[in-house]
């Protein structure tokens, strides 16, 4: 059987794409491989992708095609452009079933085409986001890797979902020798983001190196807002000597060698695949309770889970990790972990359970209809066509919310509604609402540092909102964005009801 991967972005590296093309690797031992590699507008193919394609030594080829991570950002036209050259492919390749990542429109319209199984690898959202998604167009078929997750898609969509774990990258565990340390070297990995919280880590860290010999290596893309910050705070509370930033680093072998703990400090995650990395090099865990990681991992037992996602959380379970090292209790931690590690990541575990759900796929193939897409595609080519007629400045992703806007349409009808951001994007928000919801007034807009009126509509602060369940509440800034909603949040409105995301 020829099996296709489709991996998710055409440049860098994440979580979600890394472990389907481990996955690809893995199954190469038992099936005809072949992985697919998005492609830039320039036909370049992502560099890292590549590399890893060749080290794994399967078969991979570029191709244009989109992908989006959640139902708000699915550019379903430009997806949809990519059908004809995954059609072909399939074909000319004699691909016998798809497995993809995050939601790939396009693969799933020429699974049910050309009757292809296709399965889906996905990760976390949150429960009101399900309502951005009413048309059937996602797989039948997902893949997840914390049962929590799984079952929360399972359950939203009607889909049939299986929880199967990260596979390790090494086919035997690697051990180190546990015992007092002149220094613990802490790793973090991932990119340097709001959800993966390395300024509060960082924040915990400090905490601990007065009285302690500590080491944070934090491997991970830092070129951005957050990244800039977590460097600003050491370098304003002198912590250089003790806080290391590697940026993006392809090859992580040596950092796993040379750590002795692993810190997740994440707020929002599926199952990180960095703690399976992790415990291949015999690494100690500490982490958050952050969804999948409390289903397999246990204070004190195998790992060490901090009570919140706080500094002083963080802090309190990297002093009790340090402890163990002193008293050398250590040692049993790692025996647990070792036995985590044979039972839920070991290649031959997750080969053996991925093999187990594609031959169940293939045996209960069930296909959807493709007429749902002809009504959504009717619906977004309307919507793109009115949204034409908005003077955008350069802008051009606000044709990609085509399938967003049809759904707001079900949505926002009559009442108020108030833009967050007297900017430039609240000017096109608010030239959105003109063109697509006419018949909602927009009473104010709601800015911290602006005041007066803006496109003859007043400003007005986020403490003179009036906070009520018919109005709209629409952010229309992307930095920051989670601050105004926990903020509105906060006053009893619910994001996708009355909190909304614009333009």
């Amino acid at each position: 059987m020829r099996i296709a991967y489709f991996l998710d972005v055409p440049d860098g590296l994440g979580g979600a794409g890394n472990l389907l093309l481990q996955q690809a690797g893995l199954m190469s031992e038992l099936y005809d491989v072949i992985v697919v590699i998005p492609t830039d507008d320039n036909g370049n193919s992502n560099q890292e992708y590549e590399k890893r394609c060749c080290e794994l030594n399967v078969a991979h080829i570029g191709m244009k095609f989109y992908t989006s991570y959640n139902f708000f950002k699915i550019d379903y036209s430009e997806a949809m452009e990519s059908v004809p050259f995954i059609e072909e492919f399939a074909k000319k390749e004699n691909i016998a079933f798809f497995h993809s990542v995050q939601l790939n429109v396009a693969v799933e319209y020429v699974s049910r085409k050309l009757r292809i199984p296709h399965l889906m690898n996905i990760y976390q959202l949150q429960k009101n986001e399900f309502n951005l998604c009413p048309a059937d167009i996602y797989a039948q078929y997902h893949m997840c890797d914390s049962k929590m997750y799984s079952e929360l898609w399972q359950g939203q969509l009607n889909i049939k979902s299986r929880c199967i774990r990260p596979v390790a990258i090494r086919d035997e565990m690697k051990s180190k020798a546990i015992c007092q340390l002149k220094q613990i070297k802490i790793l973090m990995m991932g990119n340097v983001c709001k959800r993966k919280n390395q300024l509060t880590a960082i924040r915990a860290i400090e905490q601990c190196v007065l009285s302690h010999k500590l080491a944070l290596h934090i491997a991970g893309n830092i070129s951005n807002c957050y990244g800039e910050r977590c460097i600003s705070y050491v370098e304003e509370h002198g912590l250089k000597e003790y806080i290391h930033f590697h940026g993006f680093v392809s090859d992580i072998v040596p950092l796993l060698e040379e750590c002795d703990c692993l810190l997740c400090a994440s707020t929002e995650e599926s199952f990180p695949s960095s703690m399976v990395e992790a415990l291949t090099y015999d690494m100690t865990i500490i982490s958050t309770p952050v969804a999948g990681v409390p289903e397999l991992f246990v204070e004190k037992y195998n790992s060490f889970i901090c009570g919140d996602f706080t500094v002083e959380g963080i802090r309190d379970s990297v002093l009790e990790c340090i402890q163990y090292y002193k008293n050398g209790k250590i040692a049993d931690i790692h025996k647990n972990a070792k036995r985590t590690w044979e039972e839920c990541f070991s290649r031959k575990t997750v080969r053996r359970q991925i093999d187990q759900y594609y031959k169940e796929i293939l045996r209960n193939k069930h296909f959807k209809s493709l007429d749902v897409f002809r009504v959504i595609g009717n619906e977004t080519e309307q919507m793109e066509s009115q949204l034409r007629g908005i003077d955008v400045e350069g802008e051009t992703w606000i044709y990609h919310r085509g399938m967003y806007y049809a759904y707001l349409r079900k949505k926002l009808y009559g009442g108020q509604a108030y833009i967050w951001g007297a900017g430039k994007r609240g000017r096109l928000a608010l030239s959105v609402f003109e063109k697509l919801f006419p018949d909602v007034s927009i009473a104010a807009f709601i800015d911290t540092n602006r005041e007066g009126i803006y496109c003859k509509v007043p400003i007005i602060k986020p403490e003179e909102v009036p906070i009520a369940n018919g109005n709209y509440y629409c952010i229309s800034f992307a930095e920051n964005r989670e601050a105004a909603i926990y903020y509105l949040e906060d006053r009893g409105l619910e994001l996708y009801e009355q909190i909304w995301c614009m333009p």
